[in-house]
């Protein structure tokens, strides 16, 4: 009877082991299929599926003589493109960060409204986006070496006014531009629909293509909505370890941790840098939810970063110059000629 007992008791933890096991490397292949979808070279989404409201002319590209184009590598040696616009007479520079699978020509018409404001414009493609070098993206970590290139490159245009270069991120390139750690020639920052941890966009996107593939296999089934939310996060568990193991650093970003670094960063430093930051956000925003907008202002003002805010109620990513083009235009001129004011009399964070 004992002998039996223990057997059934072996038989039963065979089967969890196996079952276990079994639900482990489904987890893990899926996992990989995703990592492999994330991080690979990207096709651009078409025109059409973009939302954010961006006029498509406005003001025309200067003469071709004030147009250059660039080619630079970042420190890991992946090669990158970009166009620098040039003023006639120096003056601050605007770096255009574009986000997740879409490149600089979308950016065309914000950095034809950038160079008719009086600035020189720097727009360039991601690593894996665009015409820069197609290797693995990670949409947040890896990127920070692009931007810090596009940086030390601007910075190094002589129609660029020393300590005067603006970053103007979208999506994914907002929240790049806050991973990147404050540099002396950055005199601010706008972000425009950051997310503020890359896992739950990630979580998102797996749970929609669940959903997708769900719908479509079993259109007349009933959608087990919180089954899909906890395989989603388990999915991004693994990803987490299998991009880690492929590619030696962490795929998850957190923009909203950057004010804690930055600060703890110029302690040990004796000095600050404190870089003045304009988040932009729609209320309902349907990809990268408005609360990230609300955690990254949460952080800021817990660590002392000078962040304002501009906030909108567009129902779209990226919407807020849709929303309102004339008043979008308006605050990003008042919140720059404020800082520049201040820059060049030896101040900074100017009240609002």
């Amino acid at each position: 009877m004992f002998g039996q007992h223990r057997r059934a008791i072996g038989i039963a933890t065979s089967m969890v082991s196996i079952l276990g096991l079994t639900l482990t490397s489904g987890l893990a292949f899926v996992a990989n299929f995703f990592v492999d979808e994330f991080s690979r070279p990207h096709i651009l989404l078409p025109d059409s599926d973009l939302t954010w409201g961006m006029p498509e002319v406005l003001l025309g590209a200067p003469p071709l003589v004030y147009q250059r184009h660039l080619l630079f590598r970042a420190v890991d040696g992946t090669l990158l493109c970009g166009d620098f616009w040039a003023q006639p007479q120096p003056a601050p520079t605007i770096i255009l960060c574009h986000g997740y699978r879409i490149s600089r020509t979308h950016l065309r018409s914000a950095a034809e409204i950038g160079y008719g404001r009086g600035y020189n414009v720097f727009f360039f493609d991601f690593r894996g986006h665009g015409e820069s070098e197609s290797v693995m993206t990670s949409a947040g970590n890896a990127e920070v070496r692009d931007l810090e290139a596009a940086i030390f490159v601007a910075g190094r245009q002589p129609e660029t006014l020393t300590g005067k270069i603006i970053i103007h991120g979208f999506s994914m390139g907002a929240a790049v531009a806050l991973l990147t750690p404050p540099h002396p020639d950055v005199l601010a920052i706008i972000a425009d629909s950051p997310y503020a941890r890359s896992d739950d966009i990630l979580r998102r996107l797996i749970a929609y293509r669940l959903v997708d593939t769900w719908v479509m296999r079993f259109p007349h089934w009933r959608l087990p909505q919180r089954l899909f939310v906890t395989i989603a996060w388990c999915i991004v568990i693994m990803s987490r370890v299998i991009f880690r193991l492929r590619f030696g650093y962490p795929v998850i970003a957190r923009p909203d941790t950057s004010f804690r670094r930055w600060k703890q960063r110029s302690r040990r430093a004796l000095q600050q840098h404190d870089i003045p930051i304009l988040l932009i956000h729609s209320s309902g925003d349907n990809l990268i939810p408005f609360k990230h907008a609300q955690q990254i202002a949460a952080e800021a003002n817990a660590h002392g970063a000078h962040l304002e805010t501009y906030f909108v109620d567009a129902d779209t990513h990226c919407g807020a110059y849709g929303w309102d083009p004339l008043e979008y235009d308006r605050v990003i001129q008042d919140f720059l000629e404020r800082h520049l004011h201040a820059a060049s009399l030896g101040y900074e964070n100017p009240g609002a």
